[in-house]
């Protein structure tokens, strides 16, 4: 899912190289002009990203461990010939 998202932010950037071109120049002038606010934010949007991905990571294992419970109930209804 992230993947997806990441691939299309990447080919929009490829498109379009001067919307690329400016938001790096923007990020560097954020760097260079304030870089300890600009090194808190990276820090906290790295945090949000691993908290968002820890949390699709845990909700896929919970519906895989749902679904497998349900064939189970299923097979075990079959061989019990109900």
């Amino acid at each position: 899912m992230f993947e997806q998202y990441l691939q299309n932010a990447v080919d929009l950037l490829r498109d379009n190289p001067i919307v690329a071109a400016g938001i790096a120049v923007t990020v560097a002038a954020f760097f260079y002009f304030k870089p300890k606010e600009t090194f808190k934010l990276v820090v906290f949007c790295v945090f949000i990203i691993a908290v968002f991905y820890c949390i699709t990571l845990f909700a896929g294992t919970l519906s895989t461990g749902a679904k497998q419970k349900d064939q189970m109930i299923y097979k075990t209804r079959e061989a019990a010939g109900e």
